[in-house]
């Protein structure tokens, strides 16, 4: 299991949208379209799921949003 992520197109950054799947779950979902609140620009992403990604957390120093894939 991962979080399901996007990139913020401001500030380049991995956010997290804090929907937990599996890679394979989501590999199996049809298109769909989403939004998400960005704490790097502070404001609302919309995104569909060819723009997202899986990744698992990593828990280190830096910021609490900057996930990283494992």
């Amino acid at each position: 299991m991962g979080l399901l992520m996007i990139r913020c197109p401001e500030t380049g950054r991995a956010v997290s949208t804090d929907i937990t799947v599996s890679r394979e779950a989501f590999a199996a979902m049809p298109v769909f379209f989403s939004r998400s609140f960005c704490p790097y620009c502070r404001t609302t992403h919309e995104w569909f799921a060819k723009d997202a990604w899986v990744a698992e957390a990593v828990t280190s120093s830096r910021d609490p949003g900057d996930r990283r894939v494992a």
